[in-house]
């Protein structure tokens, strides 16, 4: 736990703070003809919503997350949901309870919510079944100053100097020194049927040689028998090797299936399996002097991208069968550590030991950490190069494990002009989310945790002791584990804002292996994930989804004030799923307050073109059962096929507390009907 101001202090500070964030994204307040809250009515704060003013709020967030909120890029978590939203959700409920407001978060993952209510000055408690999720969010809150972060960075900069160079030195082609910036490796696997061995790049167009917004035709191409060489983008030619006619535009390894020119053809996966696939250096990127470039490896870079005289001693572990990690392990991977070249363990692991030297306070060091353990996402055997912008992309990308077979392998370091992901563009984003989140709340928070969900409960986060003495709290208390088992005591919660998975979207617990491998966590419990993974099992028996959200919202629920809100979004075309929600919430003791319909996504990202995506989100505000009426509230049927289909969804979600028997039919049967889960068309 930090020092910090008293709390007093930072309730003021934080709704100085406030006053300046999302107040336009309300509407007028609705207190009736008294001109003040119905205490005697519960009253949805979603009312309060301009939904219009969020939904274009949203489009710009998600645009660049990392500018409209920092503290984000500090570890990597996938299907964020914005500030924009929770923060506005968090400011309506604060208008009809003014004062600072204990929120709860017990899906808490990416730590926007508890990150949305400390800038408000709130306190938060928030929970996590995964502990890179736990770990990741209390090292976020809990940053150290911008300057003592400042002096972590400048210490380890120094000191990786002379490995770094060792590991990427290099000379431009204009005689500049430079590092090597990015390796891309080939696999080379054999014909299963007559034994030829062949480099199996992807695509003729390996590379432009400038971002494609520059106009210019020149790149690198490669012949279907593997040879590289130097031509046009937009023109064809005869591979200078073989003679074989290129069309730049060609794909070699449509759908994973390889053409080998004896003309066998194979799956990838078959070509693994039977002679394992071997990885090729053929291109690399370098960069200095303000210059980058692309060119074929000269001997000396070739030495050090295999650097044979480095020994990389950590294990990892085993890959999990799984239903992400299912592409990995058909491909031949076999451990964690297998998708990282020598030379990029080699550096981590170095990175990792230089980081205990470079600073004498613990939360520097736990930063500087986090920031080498976040650039393993770029594995340099899984990572994707854009052809067409030339950078690499995160492994784990589109929330899915990648495969290519041509990865790249990024400097581990990183250097000023190249190299998305790296440690450097990390610590320089962490000491702006330091400064950012240090402009937001006026001093470092008080951050407790994470503390395992089996321990002790605690007392409330806000409150007197029996001398009406205000109690020393922290703002933030992260719980590790199952939200089935709260710490809070019963009655302590003003609002449980949350953002459940939905149903098998995402396979967090699986995507965050690598990086808890790396950070020395242990593997997330499988039971009490409220994810369906039909890999392993997991939650797939009828009911079990349900059952188990059901837990969840019932303990939330207990946490609440009598006059406290259950407010979260959700998302999903299969009109089944939410079957399973409003039956997790009927069985969980709650009824409906209200509706909103907000912009969630961004419909232009590369993972929704061509797809029938969700980009609404609706939120769903809950009250405990209780003998108080009502007073509910209802959106305008937003437009379009999707919002058609949430009108559906919202006239059965607001009648969760009094669902009678033979809505479960009713409601599939409207929803099946519906155009935006219909499947789409191919032209």
């Amino acid at each position: 736990m930090t020092s910090g101001v008293t709390p007093d202090a930072s309730v003021a500070a934080g709704h100085r703070t406030r006053a300046a964030l999302n107040v336009d994204l309300l509407k007028v307040p609705d207190f009736g003809t008294s001109g003040e809250p119905e205490r005697n009515i519960l009253r949805s704060p979603l009312r309060h919503l301009d939904a219009e003013a969020i939904s274009a709020r949203v489009r710009r967030e998600v645009r660049n997350r990392e500018v409209h909120l920092p503290p984000v890029s500090t570890y990597r978590w996938w299907a964020r949901r914005t500030e924009s939203v929770n923060g506005a959700i968090i400011d309506a409920v604060n208008s009809d309870h003014p004062g600072r407001l204990v929120v709860s978060d017990p899906f808490a993952g990416g730590g926007v919510i508890p990150l949305a209510a400390v800038m408000r000055g709130h306190s938060v408690y928030a929970q996590d079944l995964n502990p890179w999720a736990a770990a990741g969010l209390a090292a976020m809150l809990d940053l150290p100053d911008p300057e003592s972060l400042r002096a972590g960075v400048a210490a380890l900069s120094q000191r990786v100097l002379a490995p770094a160079q060792a590991a990427y030195g290099t000379v431009l082609s204009n005689g500049t020194p430079g590092q090597v910036s990015h390796t891309f490796r080939v696999a080379v696997a054999a014909c299963t049927h007559c034994g030829t061995r062949q480099k199996l790049f992807p695509h003729a167009l390996v590379s432009l040689l400038s971002r494609v917004e520059r106009g210019l035709p020149e790149a690198f191409l490669a012949c279907p028998n593997g040879h590289l060489f130097q031509g046009h983008r937009d023109r064809t030619r005869r591979c200078p090797t073989c003679s074989v006619l290129i069309d730049p535009a060609a794909t070699y390894t449509p759908r994973r299936v390889v053409t080998c020119p004896c003309g066998h053809q194979d799956r990838l996966e078959a070509r693994a399996a039977v002679t394992g696939l071997d990885w090729e250096v053929v291109l690399v990127e370098r960069a200095g002097g303000g210059r980058r470039e692309l060119g074929l490896p000269t001997p000396g870079e070739l030495s050090a991208a295999a650097a044979e005289h480095s020994r990389p001693t950590r294990q990892l572990g085993a890959i999990p069968a799984g239903q992400e990690t299912a592409v990995l392990l058909r491909h031949g991977f076999r451990n964690w550590e297998d998708l990282y070249p020598r030379r990029q363990r080699a550096m981590v692991e170095q990175l990792l030991d230089l980081t205990v030297e470079s600073s004498s306070d613990p939360a520097v060091v736990a930063a500087l950490r986090l920031a080498v353990v976040g650039s393993t996402e770029m594995a340099g055997l899984l990572s994707r190069w854009d052809r067409y912008y030339l950078k690499s992309y995160e492994s784990m990308a589109g929330h899915r494990f990648n495969f290519t077979t041509l990865p790249v392998e990024p400097n581990a370091w990183g250097t000023v002009t190249s190299g998305r992901g790296t440690t450097l563009r990390r610590l320089v984003q962490l000491v702006k989310a330091a400064e950012w989140l240090q402009g937001r709340t006026g001093r470092r928070l008080q951050v407790q945790g994470p503390v395992a969900a089996a321990s002790a409960s605690v007392s409330p986060l806000v409150g007197t002791d029996v001398d009406g003495v205000a109690l020393q709290r922290p703002d933030v208390l992260v719980v590790a584990g199952s939200s089935q088992r709260q710490l809070l005591p019963t009655g302590s919660v003003d609002l449980v804002l949350t953002d459940p998975p939905y149903h098998d979207d995402v396979q967090y617990g699986e995507l965050s292996q690598p990086l808890q491998a790396w950070a020395g966590l242990a593997s997330p419990e499988s039971v009490g994930d409220a994810v369906v993974n039909r890999a392993t099992g997991q939650l797939v028996a009828a009911g079990s989804y349900s059952a188990l959200l059901s837990s969840i919202f019932r303990e939330s629920a207990r946490l609440l004030r009598p006059d406290g809100h259950l407010i979260f979004s959700f998302a999903n075309r299969d009109p089944k799923v939410w079957v399973e929600l409003l039956e997790a919430l009927q069985r969980a003791g709650l009824r409906a307050a209200g509706c909103a319909v907000v912009h969630s996504e961004n419909e232009t990202d590369h993972a929704k073109r061509g797809v029938r995506a969700c980009t609404l989100d609706l939120l769903l505000d809950l009250v405990p059962l209780s003998t108080k009426p009502v007073e509910q509230h209802r959106p305008a049927t937003a437009a379009g096929d999707e919002g058609q289909f949430l009108d559906i969804v919202t006239r059965y979600v607001l009648q969760v507390g009094d669902l009678g028997t033979g809505w479960h039919e009713a409601f599939l049967e409207q929803a099946a009907a519906a155009a935006f889960v219909q499947p789409r068309r191919r032209g």
